[in-house]
């Protein structure tokens, strides 16, 4: 019965490919099998000590750092993480964190982490958006690794201006005070991965790891994962 229904819901809302439109096959993933050869990965997850954990390390103590895609402002992949940000395909979100936990399980990226904490949305931008696409990541990699989330330990204190859209050095200056540890206990003595989805300067991520940090007096191991990370700034 159950395959009845699944069958008879593929032929009326078929899932479609987010790069080319077509309709995705049971054995196609995210994408299809041909748009799945064009995925600009950075298989950092693959490298220890890889150029993303090598920018945080400087600024904040990290046990792992990797993300899934690069970054291009003329990318397709682009507009894909715009989708699920700003219009409504939060299902994109989720099913990306699916992805990217199946890509970095084959190096034991989760080994040892204990809770995956997405980065917080003020509440504001949360009731105008509808959804946290943070929240919708790390529910797809709860889901394909078991790991339990924690939604509710952070707190956004404001509604900042977004961070792509300031300067470097305006991006630190914005957000010295924007998050608050709600319930540090929840955290303490645990190894966490924080979820976000673009890393660019990495200000909005080393601030929150430094926040988790102090409030857990340190006593706290920190990782990080994001959907897709800013060559140009990591390698310039």
């Amino acid at each position: 019965m159950r395959y009845i229904l699944s069958a008879v819901k593929q032929l009326l809302f078929p899932t479609l490919c987010p790069i080319c439109g077509k309709r995705l096959r049971d054995i196609d993933g995210f994408v299809c099998l041909k748009c799945s050869t064009t995925v600009p990965f950075t298989h950092l997850w693959r490298v220890r000590d890889n150029i993303m954990e090598e920018h945080l390390g400087g600024m904040v103590a990290i046990e792992r750092a990797a993300a899934l895609l690069w970054f291009s402002g003329s990318s397709t992949w682009r507009e894909v993480i715009h989708d699920f940000k700003y219009n409504s395909h939060w299902y994109y979100a989720e099913n990306i964190g699916r992805w990217l936990a199946k890509e970095f399980a084959e190096s034991n990226f989760f080994e040892g982490i204990d809770t995956i904490v997405p980065v917080p949305l003020h509440w504001s931008r949360r009731l105008s958006r509808g959804y946290n696409q943070s929240e919708h990541l790390a529910a797809g990699i709860g889901h394909e690794t078991g790991i339990p989330c924690n939604f509710t330990a952070l707190r956004r204190n404001r509604n900042n201006p977004p961070q792509a859209r300031r300067k470097f050095f305006q991006r630190w200056e914005n957000i010295s005070t924007l998050f608050t540890v709600a319930h540090p206990e929840q955290l303490a003595g645990r190894h966490i991965l924080l979820v976000d989805d673009v890393f660019t300067s990495g200000a909005t991520l080393i601030t929150l790891a430094r926040a988790i940090s102090k409030a857990c007096g340190g006593n706290v191991k920190i990782s990080i994962a994001t959907v897709a990370a800013s060559r140009h700034l990591l390698e310039g």
